[in-house]
């Protein structure tokens, strides 16, 4: 049911300054491997208000307690005050005459003397948060740990799990001791590999006590298996194949890869691996050396780099026009580590996000996937759907290729997202045809324009067909930046230029109450404008593929190093990709975010 009390007036900060249609809270944004902030977000549909059960849970590395953390700031986290469990998690306390409160506890079991029931006085108003992530909410609590409890119970019903790794599952197993006193199970919603992966290695009676609902289990957990890339027997137009979880909210999800099997050489080789990705450029010490066997794909940007760590040489291109791909060879996917990506869609008014699991750079995947995220998420770019980006970037650009470990860092992140800015520009412009096709057929239903004005020739027909016959394939490994430098079409430097000296960005680090990732024990709601970002000068007229996109930053793996936050430096980096693109005419435009525990985000 809708708690009609429970409304708040969402800001006009939504999609290209719309009113907002989806709120994502982040509970955890690291990596690890501090075990308190990975993680977690939670994801409502604002048309729905805070409807009880309408809350989502997007992985649930930390869960539960950065919930007390961000409510600690309008409660204390320990009330002085005992008080009485309600069914549903919420507490009503006692007041004596003189204003104090006293203690009073109900049996967990039915009594069927009722004089106690009688004795107790009258529950106490709630409190309805008037800031932070949770303003609106109405909690009927004094402490900060009783209203998260209450929140889990009430409010949260579907966990979303990209993969079954334990800093992405952890908070919700350690939670499930919570459940006992909820109405229904809580759903766990999952590819069928990752719900067999969590029922056969964590909800076995060895590990954790099988809580589901499934092979004799207690009952307090039910799965929902989600079909990969969505039904398309569920919804119609644009939210057909999307899967309800939760009230106003569907989903589609899309595999996507997170590195291979730790097995190495002699005893076992990843067949069509990269397992040979060098430390270096393998044109650092040996010009006469074989380049990485990769192919890269013709972006728009016609840039050829290879991805790795700096060489003691400057980059020189690997590929010229005419070579030949390397040949690749089958892929084993019993090797391939899944993760999946998730369409969130709001069904009122069809705005969507999209949130990554753990996942790798097709560049060096055994198994790219990446491109068919960016297929659909470009499409929807381009007709003003999708948001927001939700990825991670574990690492900055001093890791390695060989040492990822399944992830991405600045370098590999910057190159997917010229993957997608290029498909944003192709589906743009078929957009564009479709919408002059119809405006065609209208003014020569209505007598108004010739449509021999508007006719293809025939030979700008075939040369259209010719160049679309010359594009490679969609599923080709595309290349990675390089760390350090960019390469224009002449395969120049760009610092040889005269004018390439790039204006100093600014860079943001004011960080709000609750949005430090240093520090996840606050619990605030920053506002956007208070997150760390990256913000250029506005003098290109260059097309901008990903205006109006945020690309908030997760998963970073926090160096627990004294000096500057690791993010800080990843968040530099990605300021100095787009920087050079953006002097070359090929900046991407979107607006780069590092998450932070506690911080609100709207759509």
């Amino acid at each position: 049911m809708k708690d009609t009390d429970n409304e708040v007036t969402a800001p006009d900060i939504g999609l290209h300054g719309q009113k907002a249609a989806l709120q994502v809270i982040c509970l955890g944004h690291s990596g690890g491997p501090c075990e308190e902030n990975v993680t977690g977000f939670l994801v409502r549909s604002v048309g729905c208000g805070w409807m009880r059960g309408a809350t989502l849970a997007v992985d649930a590395g930390s869960h539960l307690a950065p919930i007390c953390r961000i409510l600690e700031r309008d409660f204390p986290s320990v009330s002085k005050t005992p008080a009485r469990m309600g069914s549903n998690g919420s507490l009503a306390s006692h007041a004596s005459s003189n204003g104090r409160r006293r203690a009073s506890r109900l049996s967990l079991s039915p009594s069927p003397n009722s004089e106690d029931e009688d004795d107790l006085p009258p529950r106490p108003e709630p409190t309805v948060l008037k800031t932070g992530p949770f303003a609106g909410l109405k909690l009927p609590n004094a402490s900060a740990r009783a209203n998260a409890l209450y929140i889990l119970r009430s409010y949260i019903s579907t966990y979303l799990i990209t993969h079954p790794h334990l800093d992405h599952i952890a908070g919700f197993v350690m939670n499930t001791a919570a459940f006992h006193a909820t109405s229904k199970p809580k759903t766990l919603a999952a590819l069928p590999s990752t719900v067999d992966a969590i029922k056969q290695h964590i909800f076995n009676d060895i590990i954790w006590p099988n809580l589901t609902d499934e092979d004799g289990g207690v009952g307090f957990v039910t799965f929902q298996r989600l079909k990969e890339g969505g039904d398309v027997m569920v919804g119609e137009g644009e939210g057909r194949g999307y899967i309800d979880v939760v009230e106003g909210l569907g989903v589609r999800a899309l595999k996507v890869s997170h590195g291979h099997c730790t097995k190495g050489p002699p005893a076992h080789h990843h067949r069509g691996s990269l397992h040979d990705i060098q430390d270096v450029h393998p044109f650092a010490n040996n010009e006469s050396s074989q380049p990485l066997v990769r192919t890269l794909s013709a972006s728009y940007h016609a840039q050829f780099s290879a991805p790795g760590t700096p060489g003691p040489t400057p980059r020189q291109s690997m590929y010229t026009s005419n070579q030949p791909s390397p040949r690749l060879h089958p892929v084993d996917t019993s090797c391939v580590v899944d993760s999946t990506a998730f369409f969130i869609r709001d069904d009122e008014m069809s705005r969507e996000v999209l949130i990554f699991g753990d996942v790798e750079p097709d560049s060096i995947s055994l198994s790219p996937r990446n491109h068919l995220v960016w297929q659909e998420a470009a499409r929807k770019i381009a007709h003003s759907v999708l948001g927001g980006i939700f990825i991670e970037c574990s690492y900055d650009d001093s890791q390695a290729d060989a040492v990822l470990f399944g992830h991405l860092c600045p370098r590999h992140l910057i190159a997917e997202l010229q993957t997608l800015a290029k498909l944003v520009i192709e589906a743009r412009s078929a957009r564009s045809r479709e919408r002059s096709l119809r405006k065609r057929k209208r003014s020569a239903q209505n007598g108004i324009e010739t449509p021999a004005r508007y006719a293809i020739s025939d030979t700008d027909s075939k040369r259209t067909r010719s160049t679309g016959a010359r594009r490679p394939p969609a599923d080709i490994r595309r290349g990675s930046l390089p760390d350090n430098s960019l390469w224009t079409n002449n395969g120049s430097h760009p610092h040889d230029s005269a004018d390439a000296s790039l204006p100093h960005q600014a860079v943001s680090h004011a960080y709000a109450v609750g949005g430090d990732p240093t520090s996840p024990r606050s619990g605030g709601a920053p506002p956007i404008h208070h997150q760390p970002r990256l913000s250029f000068p506005d003098d290109s007229a260059a097309f901008l593929p990903l205006e109006g996109i945020k690309v908030i930053i997760i998963h970073i793996k926090d160096t627990m190093k004294d000096g500057p936050h690791v993010s800080e430096g990843i968040l530099a980096q990605l300021g100095d990709h787009e920087g050079r693109l953006r002097r070359e005419g090929q900046g991407l435009g979107c607006e780069f975010l590092v998450a932070g525990s506690g911080g609100s985000y709207w759509f």
